[in-house]
């Protein structure tokens, strides 16, 4: 059972771009367990495998890495041969070099700089003069980089800062997800910022890792190992194995090791805290109960820890936008989606 969900805004962007016909679109989204009918919903949530998949079919009925949202097609098997040129590269500094180099070969529509302020490294997504692209363009190329490079160096690689250069979207409180760093949008560039000492980092992936690698993209992404390491992730897995009881902040400060002070300050520099950080996983914990258990409301809200169905029932409406009970019942065991109209 997975034990994460996105907002489904992330595929509402991707396909939106797409130029795939829209009752394809459509067999697509039904194909990954996802409603079409919840494709704008505010409140719709899906799991990183949907949207994976999505990306994946997209990819193939389009031959286009890049699924209609660059300025030209990026051919099925560009990011294989990127991937196997930063392979070989010494360190991340040189694996960098190497990535803005490969993608300013191509009219794609955008350029990649990679730049020095101070002690701090900057690799920047600029768009083309005259061409518009999409806030997904600049997110996955971003993200997928960012954790590629990280797995090339098993290292999290952490960021001090992202910056995107358009207005806060509606599901803001997830960009933690995909950065683990603090993220700021209306911003005059949009790249992601890490210290340059980490340029320094040895790549450490054999060619035969690499081709395995390979062959589980896109999921690689959005399920990156190298994120286990980040204190967003160690405290969410250190509340679920507490459930029911949920632990204090003091507590998750004292099996991490370090004081609370400190683990508030990591955290900020993740994007996240502690409050954010335990709705969301007691929220995608009751969705993945009410998906694929048979366990009835009252039940599942005990074992998450409320002392009153009626307190689960309420912070469940608050996250979602239904009741539990709707929720069941307008999703079946291979849809994780709810639609605003339900």
């Amino acid at each position: 059972m997975e034990n994460r969900t996105i907002s489904i805004a992330f595929i509402r962007n991707m396909v939106s771009g797409c130029g795939l016909p829209t009752h394809y679109c459509e067999q697509l989204l039904l194909r990954a367990g996802v409603d079409p009918k919840s494709i704008n919903s505010a409140q719709a949530r899906v799991s990183p495998t949907q949207l994976s998949q999505l990306n994946k079919w997209i990819t193939e009925a389009t031959g286009d890495e890049g699924m209609g949202h660059y300025l030209r097609p990026q051919k099925r098997g560009t990011f294989n041969v990127l991937a196997r040129y930063l392979q070989t590269a010494k360190d991340l500094q040189q694996a960098l070099e190497r990535n803005v180099h490969f993608y300013n070969l191509f009219d794609f529509g955008f350029r990649l700089t990679l730049l020095r302020r101070g002690e701090s490294v900057h690799y920047r997504v600029e768009a083309d003069y005259g061409v518009v692209l999409s806030n997904w363009v600049y997110e996955q190329l971003l993200m997928v980089n960012h954790r590629f490079l990280c797995w090339l160096t098993s290292s999290p690689i952490p960021l001090s800062r992202v910056n995107l250069n358009y207005p806060t979207p509606t599901h803001s409180g997830e960009y933690h997800y995909l950065f683990f760093s603090d993220t700021r949008f209306n911003q005059a560039y949009c790249e992601i910022i890490f210290d340059e000492k980490l340029l320094k980092l040895p790549v450490v992936r054999s060619s035969q890792e690499l081709e395995d690698y390979l062959t589980k993209v896109p999921y690689e992404f959005l399920h990156s190992s190298t994120r286990a390491s980040s204190y967003t992730e160690q405290i969410r897995l250190l509340i679920k194995k507490s459930l029911p009881t949920l632990p204090n902040y003091e507590d998750l400060a004292d099996s991490l090791g370090i004081a609370p002070q400190t683990l508030r300050r990591r955290l900020r520099q993740e994007g996240c805290d502690f409050r954010l950080i335990k709705n969301e996983l007691i929220r995608d914990t009751a969705i993945g109960y009410l998906l694929h258990d048979s366990k009835d409301v009252k039940t599942i809200s005990y074992l998450l820890g409320f002392s009153e169905p009626s307190a689960f029932i309420r912070s469940f409406k608050k996250w979602t936008g239904v009741t539990p009970k709707q929720y069941r019942e307008h999703n079946s065991s291979e849809i994780l989606s709810i639609s605003s109209e339900n």
